[in-house]
């Protein structure tokens, strides 16, 4: 049977053409249940999930169903870069001050709204976060008769520090996003999945400082696994709610028909009609073991992988006799290997799963990622020959799925062991 598969649907969403975009929202994406109670809340929010459940889309959907309702905050600069500029509230500031342009140049007509005060916060806090040029370049695109009432407030420092008059720089803002007419002024704030030491500090310094959450200001916070309903009480000291996306047999089951669906243009729809009840069986203890959880995400990759496979076999349902090939194909495309630090607990990453490793492994997978894709020799490694094979004999077994078919550590007999790819 000729099978006709669509690319778009398990492509990431910057990859996606805006029309492939907004087709995903209304024909694969499905709300998690907890997504109504981060709407409802009126506290800071913590959202934890495992790797992989979807803690990034839910912030994205939040974002889009609250365009137009709440002035929306994006701060993804914990995703984006190693030490993130300014505190929370510089950031949030702003981001604001860059979405209240564009929002003002697409109705300039609500400038009139604005009280003297609330100009004067409006003028401060473009020019403070953005230049006195972007500033006139932004007054440049507005009608005359909006812009003239900026032109002339001179500019004044009103908050000099990101920490001076916490209060004061909060609620200058909630007034004005409320006076534009947004019923709520909300952050969303979303985290790496590994953050490195700058990251983390930024991350419980958020937590910690409790003055942001005090106000009419609302934050939603994505977390990595590590932090824990019991860690997150202690660093806020209860100030925020915390709801987890916890696994659900039926939501994944939808999920999964919907990029079926959508992928095939109806022509498959359910799990079953691509895998053998001892494959799925098999891929389902496989996702559980890599996550320790039955992660949406990572089960959205396989059928991405088991749609291509069907595709090069011409023939579904696959056999239990395609897992490896399945397996292998996951992990050259999705599980880089990706090295713990140097200090307390030895390990690597290998996609989302933790490995310890002894400091002999450990080391040596070092001086591979180091040399990576030339061949290491005992003479590199200053080792024996049998000491070396014995090293790369211990270390397949440690970060490999199968150590008799090898992905991540090669080796040429005579030239020595190498890592070629799939290493960050």
């Amino acid at each position: 049977m000729h099978l006709t598969v669509s690319r778009w649907p398990f492509d990431p969403p910057n990859l996606r053409l805006p029309e492939d975009n907004e087709r995903w929202w209304d024909e694969c994406y499905l709300p998690h249940a907890v997504q109504n109670l981060l709407e409802t809340r009126a506290r800071w929010c913590i959202l934890l999930g495992a790797y992989q459940s979807g803690k990034s889309t839910a912030l994205d959907a939040l974002r889009r169903k609250m365009e137009g309702i709440a002035l929306v905050i994006e701060d993804d600069s914990l995703v984006k870069q190693d030490a993130p500029e300014g505190n929370i509230l510089h950031r949030i500031l702003s981001r604001a001050s860059l979405t209240l342009r564009q929002n003002l140049i697409e109705a300039p007509a609500k400038i009139s709204l604005l009280s003297q005060t609330q100009l004067e916060f409006l003028r401060w806090s473009v020019e403070k976060f953005h230049g006195h040029r972007a500033f006139m370049r932004w007054l440049d695109g507005l009608p005359q008769e909006f812009s003239q009432s900026l032109y002339a407030i001179p500019f004044e420092d009103l908050y000099p520090s990101p920490t001076s008059d916490v209060q004061g720089q909060i609620e200058e803002l909630t007034n004005l996003s409320a006076r534009l007419g947004y019923q709520q002024t909300l952050a969303l704030i979303d985290c790496p999945p590994f953050p490195t030491t700058e990251q983390e500090q930024e991350i419980q310094h958020i937590l910690g400082w409790l003055e942001p959450m005090q106000h009419k200001l609302k934050g939603i916070m994505a977390l990595p696994p590590h932090y824990t309903p019991q860690k997150i009480k202690e660093l806020c000291r209860g100030r925020a709610d915390v709801f987890e996306l916890e696994p659900d047999f039926n939501y994944n089951r939808e999920v999964i028909s919907r990029h079926l669906t959508a992928a095939t243009d109806g022509a498959i729809q359910k799990l079953e009609q691509i895998g053998s009840p001892k494959l799925i069986s098999q891929l389902r203890n496989f996702i559980q073991d890599e996550f320790y959880a039955p992660a949406i995400g990572a089960w959205i990759k396989v059928i991405d992988i088991i749609l291509h496979e069907m595709r090069a076999e011409a023939s579904f349902p696959l056999t239990i006799d395609s897992l490896p090939k399945i397996i292998s194909s996951y992990y050259s495309r999705f599980a880089s290997l990706r090295l713990g630090p140097a200090h307390a607990n030895l390990g690597v990453w290998r996609g989302y799963k933790w490995i310890p490793l002894d400091r002999a492994l450990y080391e040596f997978l070092v001086l591979l990622i180091r040399y990576k894709g030339k061949h290491i020799t005992h003479e590199i490694s200053q080792t024996s020959k049998g000491n070396l094979h014995t090293l790369a004999r211990r270390l397949r077994v440690a970060i490999e799925p199968d150590p008799t078919y090898p992905i991540f550590l090669h080796n040429s007999k005579g030239e020595g062991y190498w890592i070629e790819k799939n290493v960050l």
